[in-house]
């Protein structure tokens, strides 16, 4: 019997992904309106948390896969519908690039940002405590931090940088027009509640999650999440080790990938508890934090 390649899975489907970044879009409108006719504070703040996670979807695991030219045939529309996941996030593929290729080149080395985000965090303090650090700090303000300097001060320094603004023009062209149809419109309120709070406390919460649950930790030095629900909700974005293995394997082919080629790998949970046990494993030997080879 041959053995599976990870070349074996890789291909494009523009009606695949398509579907998924339409899926998001619809399920984050809906949830919108559900809440602003209800008119009810408990409905609102439940809404906006749901709203954060098809932010996520869209924001971080969809624009993940473009970034990697995972999403469509064409090479060059990765780039040209970045308004629909990426714009709307104050993000650029270019940005995103610029310091994610560096991660799976020096994963766990210097030039991997991973390891000095989690410093920042406190994770590699002896008496840490992950629970706090996880869900409690987030919560409470780590996740506007996050925001602020992930993702708002990187929009904002674009505009004094003349080389970045030639690539992220497109960025505050987008927003111009947002900001002055809801305001024509009379509706700021609207954009202010239900896209930039989600998008500055709970997508940001939920990002924090993802990336220490991707390799902190970790025997590998990176962790997949294998859960049906997850996985549907963020579209594969759970088979992480396999994603380092081969970049290039498009967000629905994952799973099969993983069970293909690494399904075995000692880094494997099967839910937000299953995750959380793992981080609590107390440092032995074993626990590496060595590099992927990538290859496909």
């Amino acid at each position: 019997m041959m053995q599976n390649k990870p070349i074996d899975f890789i291909e494009r489907n523009n009606i695949k992904s398509l579907l998924a970044l339409l899926r998001d879009w619809i399920a984050i409108l809906l949830i919108i309106a559900f809440s602003i006719w209800s008119d009810n504070i408990v409905v609102y703040l439940v809404s906006i948390w749901i709203i954060g996670l098809f932010q996520f979807a869209l924001g971080e695991a969809m624009l993940h896969e473009a970034v990697h030219d995972n999403l469509f045939t064409e090479k060059s529309w990765h780039e040209k519908l970045e308004f629909i996941y990426g714009l709307p996030f104050l993000r650029t593929i270019h940005y995103y690039r610029k310091h994610h290729f560096d991660h799976h080149k020096y994963l766990w080395s210097e030039g991997d940002y991973v390891p000095e985000d989690y410093e920042i965090l406190g994770l590699n303090k002896q008496n840490k405590n992950v629970f706090f650090i996880m869900f409690i700090k987030p919560f409470f303000g780590l996740s506007l931090y996050y925001f602020l300097v992930e993702v708002l001060y990187p929009f904002i320094q674009d505009i004094w940088t003349f080389n970045s603004l030639k690539t992220s023009y497109k960025r505050y062209l987008f927003w111009i027009i947002v900001i002055l149809g809801f305001s024509w419109s009379g509706h700021l309120d609207i954009l202010f509640l239900y896209w930039f709070v989600p998008l500055s406390w709970c997508f940001s919460s939920y990002s924090i999650f993802s990336e220490v649950q991707q390799h902190f930790n970790t025997y590998s030095g990176t962790r997949s999440l294998v859960n049906p629900f997850y996985d549907f909700l963020f579209h594969n974005g759970g088979y992480h080790y396999v994603h380092h293995l081969c970049p290039t394997i498009p967000w629905y082919k994952l799973a099969e990938a993983h069970q293909a080629l690494c399904a075995d790998n000692p880094d494997i949970s099967h839910g937000i508890i299953d995750t959380y046990r793992q981080l609590l494993r107390k440092p032995q030997d074993g626990i590496v934090t060595q590099i992927i080879v990538e290859r496909g």
